[in-house]
């Protein structure tokens, strides 16, 4: 067995790059934690916006699967970037307005959630129950599969085991989250958010100029099946469907328009004027447009720097593929940066739904419940709500299931299925029926696990996102209730 100083001999550029890293995470959460603040700036929700908009599935998951299907995959991070524009430019006017509105200036950041706003907004507190539950157990399935994937790319920088990575995150990241709440979350998602930009820009640049252009044009590189490419890769039909391309990546990016714990950054900044607006707009979009397009490119520029003999092991292991860019292009010391840029996209994820998740159990379920629960008790029990809601997912993911990707497309068709209308369509209605807001979300719950379900079972294919059928169902019951209850309240 290695000795501490003979693994410390061999990693200390890593240990010495992530001590930065995680000395940066500390110091922002002690500024936030001995400075409260009320209003946010725009810089810092444009970044905190941009710091849990990607995560390690952007860096990992979507970025090396270009490798599989080619130039066609573009047309995913057109989507992305189009799902940018309309959450910022569409909805956060809209939103931002609405929250001043509904819910004052008078909460605590802390206290501000998505489920509070559904409930004071159409004055029903059934609609907050029912938030708080979906957020509360598919925030559980999600923060499950992000200890997975940071687990391993922690393991990676420092050459330690798969399980003292995930132990080492998890102390980590309840530290600095229960102790400065959602303003270290603020603050550390700003120092992540400018590292994730360096990290993206630096690999795109060193793909591009190590990349040999003419293996990607006519590729000797062979697929699962042993079957040369040949021009497949800059083909936009040979490896995918434009059309299912565009389905896969819409699903995706219809749960990020929704998902509480971006939805919150637009909560937060309720008390935003115009110019502010328009900085984190302008801010936010612009690093969404710069930067994803080059993540979901690499995938295709690999196939000019990974050597043909191993092309067929990455067409099964898409999310390789970048570590493995970054090993051969870079040294220890800046391999180390651009890992622990991926590291960042996982904790800004984490550490936001760690919050989100205790807020709806603690605000949103216990105190709502008490009623008049002092303020301070309240603050007390959500840091500790921290511990317990990374606690679970962390044991589990000390010995995770196999494949852990059904249970996140789960947990996030949940969110864009139950909360697309309450959230988006609800910003359009002056007088929203109370009714709509609960039924929508639950039969849009209801869709998303049957259909899951289905496809288990195999009795459904796997071509449908079951976002789109739980969007689908959710939008039909709240079209129908609001028709229905104006013609009721019309005829009394």
């Amino acid at each position: 067995m290695e000795s501490p100083g003979d693994w410390l001999a061999e990693n200390w550029i890593p240990v010495a790059v992530l001590g930065v890293f995680v000395g940066l995470m500390i110091v922002s959460a002690w500024r936030a934690n001995s400075k409260r603040e009320r209003h946010p700036g725009a810089i810092t929700i444009a970044l905190s916006f941009y710091a849990t908009f990607l995560s390690t599935n952007t860096f990992l998951g979507q970025a090396g699967f270009g490798y599989k299907v080619g130039v066609v995959w573009m047309l995913g991070a057109l989507v992305f970037v189009v799902c940018g524009w309309f959450a910022w430019f569409v909805i956060a006017p809209h939103m931002v307005r609405d929250a001043r509105e509904t819910l004052g200036d008078e909460l605590g950041l802390d206290q501000v959630t998505v489920p509070g706003y559904l409930r004071c907004k159409y004055k029903n507190p059934l609609a907050g129950y029912l938030a708080a539950v979906i957020i509360f157990v598919a925030s559980l399935l999600y923060i499950l599969a992000v200890f997975k994937g940071i687990g391993h790319i922690f393991a990676q920088i420092l050459n330690v085991s798969y399980e003292t990575a995930v132990l080492s995150v998890f102390v980590l990241v309840v530290f600095y989250t229960s102790w400065g709440m959602i303003g270290a979350i603020l603050h550390t998602d700003t120092v992540q958010g400018v590292l994730m930009v360096v990290g993206a820009v630096v690999l795109f640049g060193a793909a591009v100029y190590h990349a040999d252009w003419s293996l990607i044009a006519q590729s000797p590189d062979v697929d699962a099946n042993g079957r040369t490419l040949g021009t497949d890769l800059v083909s936009w039909n040979a490896l995918m469907s434009p059309l299912y391309v565009l389905g896969l990546s819409l699903g995706t990016g219809i749960k990020l328009i929704v998902a509480p714990r971006l939805v919150v950054r637009f909560l937060l900044f309720r008390h935003a004027g115009p110019e502010a607006l328009r900085t984190a707009q302008w801010l936010a979009f612009g690093l969404m447009a710069l930067t994803i397009p080059m993540l979901f490119g690499l995938g295709v520029m690999a196939h000019g720097i990974v050597p043909t003999g191993q092309s067929g092991y990455f067409f099964e292991n898409t999310d390789q593929v970048v570590p493995y860019i970054v090993e051969q292009l870079f040294g220890p010391a800046l391999g180390a940066v651009i890992l622990g840029s991926f590291l960042c996209a996982a904790l800004s994820s984490i550490d936001s739904v760690l919050h989100v998740a205790g807020a709806a159990l603690v605000v949103d379920l216990w105190a709502e419940s008490k009623k008049d629960v002092p303020l301070p008790t309240v603050e007390r029990f959500q840091r500790a709500s921290i511990f317990l809601v990374a606690a679970l997912p962390a044991w589990v993911a000390l010995d995770p299931p196999a494949d852990v990707v059904p249970l996140t497309a789960f947990s996030g068709a949940l969110f864009g299925g139950c909360f697309f209308a309450a959230l988006v369509i609800g910003l359009w209605r002056k007088k929203p029926n109370r009714a709509s807001v609960p039924i929508s979300i639950f039969v849009g719950a209801i869709g998303v696990l049957g259909w899951f379900l289905a496809q288990q079972q195999g009795l459904v294919g796997s071509d449908v996102h079951p976002v789109i059928v739980g969007l689908g169902t959710s939008l039909l019951a709240y079209a129908l209730t609001e028709y229905f209850g104006s013609r009721a309240g019309a005829a009394a």
